[in-house]
């Protein structure tokens, strides 16, 4: 059994952004020398998330929009209440307000996936692509694989 594991570094532009990772996540997975196993990627930032979907222009038009009706940024959130919060406090925050972000994240699930390694490739469908979504503004942020297998 062996275990690969890389972190890789990206600056997003914010704002439900989503960036199509798939080459490089294959090019890690190759990297890696195993042949099958599993491939975990994850976003260590509680407002963005990995997932596998298609790249699409008029789906991340679609989705960004149905996340906005069922999450609005404009809405009170208890999160941003600088008056009631008192714990997790990042200065940057208090100038712009994130509460919307996280329940974003929160409805997306988990904040990576695990896809199937055989052969040395990812096992994506016809379609499917590694995506990094961005919930809340620019930042720098990052993202890890890990491969595990044979």
């Amino acid at each position: 059994m062996k275990v690969f594991q890389h972190i890789r570094e990206l600056r997003t532009a914010g704002g439900l952004t989503v960036t199509d990772i798939t080459e490089d996540v294959t090019d890690l997975v190759r990297d890696s020398g195993i042949t099958d196993g599993i491939a975990c990627v994850y976003s260590p930032h509680t407002t963005c998330c990995v997932r596998v979907n298609e790249f699409e222009s008029g789906f991340l038009e679609d989705f960004a929009q149905l996340l906005r009706r069922l999450v609005p940024s404009e809405s009170y959130y208890a999160h941003d209440d600088w008056d009631r919060r008192t714990e997790n406090i990042c200065p940057e925050d208090m100038d712009q307000g994130n509460g919307h972000s996280h329940c974003m994240a929160m409805l997306l699930g988990t904040a990576g996936e695990s896809i199937p390694v055989r052969d040395g490739e990812l096992c994506l469908g016809t379609w499917q692509r590694v995506l990094f979504l961005e919930l809340d503004r620019e930042r720098d942020r990052r993202w890890l694989v890990q491969v595990v297998g044979t």
